[in-house]
């Protein structure tokens, strides 16, 4: 019984390990907390109703997944903001669709490596 039990930690531990790696070669992993400072943004592109991609002034590339789609979002092109302080954190900040102000709950935000 004791044999089988450190079988299955040792690959339950490879299984762990072979995530952590696969998971840093293109993106870093989302962080709940992850914030980004909005007046540091150069570009912000809406990529479809549920994904908003940010370029910051140094070349940094953020990615805002929303927990679940915004209607008319890519449609509309935009969303206004009323960002309060210097940071805009994952799963802290409402956006209003451009036009028909629908609210939407920004996601977390996930740093996408350029490959620079």
């Amino acid at each position: 019984m004791n044999y089988n039990w450190r079988i299955a930690a040792a690959a339950l531990a490879s299984i762990v390990m072979a995530g952590c790696t696969a998971a840093g070669s293109e993106t870093q992993v989302p962080q709940a907390d992850s914030c980004i400072n909005p007046t540091r943004i150069k570009e912000q592109k809406i990529l479809s109703d549920q994904e908003i991609q940010f370029t910051l002034n140094n070349g940094e590339v953020w990615l805002n997944r929303l927990p679940r789609a915004c209607p008319s979002l890519k449609f509309q092109g935009g969303f206004t903001w009323q960002v309060r302080g210097t940071q805009v954190c994952s799963n802290q900040e409402t956006i209003y669709v451009k036009d028909d102000g629908t609210p939407c709950q920004l996601g977390v935000f996930t740093r996408v490596s350029t490959g620079s």
